[in-house]
């Protein structure tokens, strides 16, 4: 059997393989006028292949052929004709379900191994209880030189109020840095606010720093107010942990390919050598954190290309988020007088960014959440984005229904989405915006629609949870895990089924440039599959995200499985 139970593709593969061809590549030599006796290096038989029609799936019932990591071909199981391609190893797959490898369009790759190895703050009912999660980190990891964590969400406490860092003075002489669910925010302890020579007087553009009734700040700061912090910047030892802990847990969910919103190029570069090394197998398409110098870096080293990573486009941030009341609206917050959020830099610098960006052929993705943010950045794209460059807007999570007509075109503007945004915010998003906003929010069929039928998925893990079947139910049925709303949220802009895998394979390859390569069971493409026992399509709806993935495949090896 070529898979191990949840491991990547090992060493003793390797070798054997290797080993297999020399002794065959001898016997060859040894025996005149003796061919190749083997056309595949692995044959996966009696499976449903999944194929794409339009917004249509079908499947077709037969076997794979992989050669180096391509698919060599497609064979169909017909009446009385069963003939396999001859290949050194052969798995039957009993009639499961394959699908083009998922991609996660839109995550934070190097954020989720670092938020598995901090302090968990996911699910905490209180400011409380986040404390005591502290505290009991700190217990269990004496030697941590800065305590991080993330997760924390006051929507979810009583009173939805901001915590103060009072509870967090004299758990530790240590920095404590505990970021918000969406990382838009993060409370710090007044150690790491000391070393930072943060005060009552400090501010930022794009930022904001709260404070108590003395005027002392809360420890809260919200987005470009993050920077204010030192970096406390994990170490190399931390970050490649981090990257591995991540690829083995996105292994295990099915996904076979991530699009990383945003890295600076140090981090990039500590991928690069991973990879190369052997240790990182996972293909990633790299954002670049914006900044100028990070423009000059890049635009004297020209774009990176392998068969793992791609680097042509640079992250850029137009507003903050809206659970943090940081997203950019046009109209004052329903829940706060006055406040539209913040525009993290001025209008000129994303001008001048987006020229800059064009001229040296690159994409350029923003991330804008607020309906002020969105109209900003299309209009900007309108002026500055070349014919095919496929700029994308990350989030596109509230948009003026005039505003759609901007995307698509001849730039083939995408808006690029996340479906559990919408089943995590749906409780309390109506508080932010209104009823009247509401149907601009989340609005994915008209996005998709406007798009000219592309729409990219993904869940900005570690924000959201990694498993992209909360994906295709969070975008189908509109409902949370817990099953609510019963009859779903805002249903007229729910996808179908295929739309949604569409949208998490092809979709999601196109707006990397790599729907030659990615995105479908197609001759010539890489051998990156997801496969299930059960039929995506049919399946009965609320059964979807509980379902586990048999095996996932990368570049034509099997690098996880549920089989012993």
């Amino acid at each position: 059997m070529l898979c191990d139970k949840g491991t990547t593709r090992t060493s003793y593969l390797s070798g054997m393989k290797a080993y297999l061809y020399a002794f065959f590549a001898l016997l060859i030599v040894s025996i005149p006028g003796c061919g190749p006796a083997f056309e595949a290096d692995v044959t996966l038989t009696n499976v449903h292949i999944a194929q794409f029609d339009g917004d249509s799936l079908y499947y077709l019932h037969g076997h794979i052929a992989v050669q180096d990591g391509k698919i060599l071909g497609i064979h169909p199981i017909e009446e009385g004709k069963n003939t396999l391609p001859a290949a050194m190893d052969t798995v039957d797959l009993h009639g499961a379900y394959l699908y083009p490898g998922f991609i996660d369009a839109h995550a934070h790759f190097l954020g989720q191994g670092l938020a598995m190895n901090s302090v968990n703050l996911w699910g905490a009912k209180s400011w409380s209880e986040c404390v005591d999660r502290v505290r009991t980190y700190i217990a269990e990891h004496p030697t941590d030189p800065v305590i991080r964590g993330r997760g924390w969400d006051q929507n979810d406490w009583p009173g939805m109020a901001y915590p103060t860092n009072e509870a967090l003075a004299g758990l530790t002489d240590k920095p404590i840095i505990l970021s918000r669910i969406d990382g838009h925010a993060v409370i710090a302890n007044d150690v790491a606010l000391s070393l930072s020579g943060i005060t009552a007087e400090s501010s930022i553009y794009g930022g904001e720093v709260l404070h108590l009734p003395n005027g002392e700040p809360t420890g809260v700061l919200i987005d470009n107010a993050e920077k204010l912090l030192q970096s406390f910047e994990p170490s190399e030892a931390e970050r490649t942990k981090a990257l591995l802990d991540a690829q083995a847990l996105c292994y295990s969910l099915g996904l076979t390919s991530v699009h990383d919103a945003g890295l600076p190029t140090h981090d990039i570069d500590l991928i690069h050598r991973l990879q190369q090394e052997g240790q990182l197998t996972i293909p990633l398409y790299v954002m670049v954190s914006a900044t100028e110098d990070e423009l000059l870096t890049w635009k004297e080293r020209g774009p990176l290309k392998t068969p793992l990573l791609d680097v042509h486009s640079f992250k850029v941030y137009a507003d903050g988020a809206l659970g943090s009341r940081g997203a950019l609206l046009r109209e004052p917050y329903h829940d706060r007088m006055y406040h539209h959020g913040l525009q993290i830099q001025s209008t000129v610098s994303y001008w001048d960014m987006a020229e800059a960006i064009a001229s040296m052929g690159w994409q350029m993705n923003t991330h804008a959440i607020g309906d002020s943010a969105n109209h900003l950045m299309l209009d900007t794209y309108f002026a500055y984005a070349p014919e095919g460059s496929r700029w994308r807007i990350e989030h596109a999570q509230v948009v003026s229904k005039g505003d759609l007509a901007l995307f698509g075109g001849k730039s083939q503007i995408l808006p690029s989405v996340q479906p559990t945004h919408a089943t995590s915010d749906m409780d309390w998003a109506v508080d932010r915006l209104g009823h009247l906003r509401m149907p601009d929010a989340y609005a994915y069929s008209e996005l998709r629609q406007a798009a000219g039928g592309i729409l990219p998925l993904g869940t900005d893990f570690p924000v959201e949870e990694v498993n992209p079947l909360y994906t295709l139910y969070a975008a189908t049925a509109r409902k949370a895990l817990d099953g609510h709303p019963s009859d779903g949220f805002q249903m007229e802009n729910a996808l179908s089924r295929s739309q949604a895998l569409k949208g998490m394979t092809h979709d999601a390859a196109f707006a990397a440039f790599q729907e030659d390569e990615l995105g479908a069971v197609k001759t010539g493409f890489w051998a990156n599959f997801t496969i299930f026992t059960e039929d995506l399509t049919t399946c009965p709806e609320d059964n979807l995200p509980t379902l586990k993935v048999l095996q996932t495949w990368v570049q034509g090896a099997c690098v996880y499985t549920t089989q012993p």
